[in-house]
């Protein structure tokens, strides 16, 4: 496959050469279209001469708005190799800005046949550049939803060209202009040097940061950072932002991108922190959850914590979630009294909230105060089994699972590695504040027997109910008294001491669900509709990311094993086993579908038909509601997609990277 994907990439390097000297520098590759967003590349790293394409034809003229959209926008651009991905992951993280990809909009709007799409894709079709008019209407939709309106947004590498730049200030007021730049000798030696491991996406330089001796034999180079491209890229970029800058003269902020990663992101900071100053409107700054943008009392009230309106009780049990050196700190409240704050402690100066007073109980002998706005009730918000790609990817999972194929696929574990893991991991087992937990002789002898007793045993000693104890806590994710409940808890906690315990025990659990271990040949779920039933709601912190992923249609990921049955009736049972109204999820899988597997045939109630999904596996959030949450179980065909149209990589070597 190596070879293979050398050689395509060989061919597709001298296609392009030939291609530029014939003076036709837009011609596109087979899958990608003439968007208008970067010219004739899906990449947002890939610039290219928009300006020697004229575009003919007449388009009906559309009509926009008059007006400014009410949000935070910052811009983002830079030549190739310049850091700009690495910049925008950082400002996203810190500002939690909605990172906003024109091209990918565009794709989705042609995809769904909307009315704004079927007319681009008229130009598409044609071999054409889609008119600025249609691009700006798409942005500016986007830029209205509320997640944007919220949080404000990153546009990433747009506009392209002047026509854009022109069109895009009449309607869209751009708070910021970041221009990373560097010299361009420095960005030939980045760019040349990159090398993507197609398994994960991640990307390594032979020099600066080169890849581990395991990765090493996996690693490509992107087409487009071949040596003699290179140069001709940088050229065309210079040509077009000369003619862009003019128009952001009072916006721009200009950053040596001859820095360290962390230098530029520090320079972008300064200039974007004023923007997140608190207001009267919205007094709260430093809430983790916001990513410490400055947020009101409603929207904290909204995501679960207390507030000067809802203050906490004395007695009561708070963790706290406000950025800084009290950040996750515990305790039970003691005092809650009105003052007015001096604007040192998150709340805008002059300002009346609550002030609460917290005795700690995690084995410190002090008290802290914070804003109320601040807090939320132990084990609820801190509590959180849903996670985003970017979580999964910077996890202790990640850190310790270890797999050839990337975390997509799983390595084999032989019995006798995942049966001393189990030993290893109930002898010193240990809930999420690192209490022990004894587990009796009998109950390990037993969990030891019924491993020993039955094929595919991870699978059927997951399936069982077998008790490892009293329970351990009202709060479902705190409690381990039973083993696959024990199992999953030790997954949302994410330490890595414990993770390496249970990993041989985990892996193996993932292999069979994904592969066949006699043929070492895939499995595939056969697709279709399956429930789960909860006894309890999700808490506050993963309802706001189901609700965020519906509305940017990104995928959320489930660190534990997610068991699920085709009969909604059973599924609604569970939904009443214990007190609270309960939840229900519907989720449809599609056909032959990789990562989940009917394990009816080896549970321990082998009448009942049950589904298992192995730990982060990844869904659409189709719907949302206070009593159901509809998904749709991502493949891994579409993960890959994703990760390679983020990393320049269209269509054959889609494919290759699939073989």
């Amino acid at each position: 496959a190596q070879a293979v994907f050398n050689l395509l990439s060989r061919f597709c390097a001298l296609f392009l050469t030939h291609v530029q000297i014939a003076g036709f520098a837009n011609v596109c590759m087979k899958s990608c279209w003439p968007c208008g967003i970067c010219g004739s590349s899906d990449s947002a790293d890939s610039e290219v001469d928009v300006q020697c394409i004229s575009v003919t034809g007449e388009l009906e003229e559309m009509e926009i708005e008059d007006g400014i959209v009410p949000t935070v926008v910052v811009c983002v651009a830079g030549p190739p190799a310049v850091g700009k991905g690495t910049a925008c992951d950082h400002i996203t993280q810190r500002f939690g800005y909605v990172h906003v990809s024109p091209g990918e909009i565009l794709r989705s709007h042609v995809q769904r046949e909307t009315e704004l799409g079927k007319q681009a894709k008229a130009f598409m079709d044609a071999g054409k550049l889609v008119p600025h008019d249609i691009i700006i209407q798409i942005v500016k939709e986007r830029l209205v939803k509320p997640d944007v309106e919220t949080r404000g947004c990153l546009l990433d590498n747009f506009p392209v060209t002047a026509e854009q730049a022109e069109a895009m200030l009449q309607v869209i007021k751009v708070d910021r202009f970041v221009f990373i730049d560097a010299p361009d000798a420095l960005l030939e030696r980045r760019a040349i040097g990159r090398r993507l491991d197609p398994h994960t996406g991640q990307l390594y330089h032979v020099d600066e940061v080169p890849p581990p001796p395991e990765v090493l034999p996996r690693v490509v180079q992107r087409t487009d950072d071949a040596k003699h491209l290179v140069g001709a890229r940088l050229a065309t970029y210079r040509r077009n932002i000369a003619q862009i800058l003019p128009y952001f003269e009072d916006q721009i902020l200009r950053v040596d991108g001859s820095l360290s990663s962390t230098e530029v992101f520090n320079s972008i900071c300064k200039s974007l922190e004023p923007m997140h100053r608190p207001s009267t409107a919205k007094p709260f700054s430093g809430h983790q959850l916001f990513v410490g943008r400055a947020v009101s009392a409603t929207e904290v009230e909204r995501a679960g914590f207390y507030s000067h309106r809802n203050p906490p009780d004395p007695g009561d049990r708070v963790v706290c979630f406000r950025q800084g050196p009290n950040f996750q700190k515990r305790g039970m409240v003691i005092d809650v009294a009105d003052e007015v704050s001096d604007g040192s402690d998150g709340l805008l100066k002059g300002k009346e909230g609550c002030k609460v007073t917290i005795e700690r109980t995690d084995g410190q002998e002090d008290t802290f105060t914070s804003w109320a706005t601040f807090l939320s009730p132990q084990n609820e918000m801190e509590y959180s089994s849903i996670c985003t790609t970017f979580e999964m990817q910077t996890s202790n999972f990640s850190r310790v699972f270890k797999s050839s194929g990337g975390l997509c696929g799983a390595d084999s574990v032989s019995v006798e590695d995942a049966r001393a893991s189990l030993q290893d991991w109930i002898a010193n087992l240990e809930d999420a504040d690192g209490e022990p937990i004894l587990v009796p002789e009998e109950v390990k002898d037993q969990l030891l027997q019924d491993f020993d007793e039955h094929g595919q045993e991870t699978l059927y000693l997951y399936s069982t109910q077998q008790k490892l104890g009293p329970r351990t806590s009202r709060i479902l994710g705190k409690d381990y008294s039973l083993y696959y409940r024990a199992l999953n808890n030790t997954l949302n906690d994410d330490s890595v001491n414990r993770l390496r315990l249970a990993m041989p025990l985990v892996q193996r659990m993932c292999y069979l669900i994904q592969y066949d271990e006699e043929t070492k040949q895939r499995r595939f779920h056969p697709g279709g509709r399956v429930w789960k039933g909860d006894a309890e709601r999700p808490v506050p912190l993963n309802m706001h990311k189901l609700k965020e992923a519906h509305r940017m249609r990104t995928v959320v990921r489930f660190r534990q094993f997610q068991s699920c049955t085709d009969d909604e009736k059973l599924a609604r049972r569970y939904m009443k086993r214990e007190d609270g109204q309960g939840y229900l999820w519907v989720i449809d899988i599609p056909e032959n579908f990789f990562g989940a597997r009917d394990i009816q045939d080896i549970a321990w109630r082998c009448r009942e038909s049950e589904t298992l999904f192995t730990a982060y596996s990844a869904f659409y959030v189709e719907s949302v509601s206070d009593t159901l949450c509809h998904l749709l179980a991502a493949d891994f065909d579409s993960e890959m997609h994703l990760r390679a149209e983020r990393h320049g990589l269209r269509g054959t070597a889609v494919e290759l990277l699939g073989y």
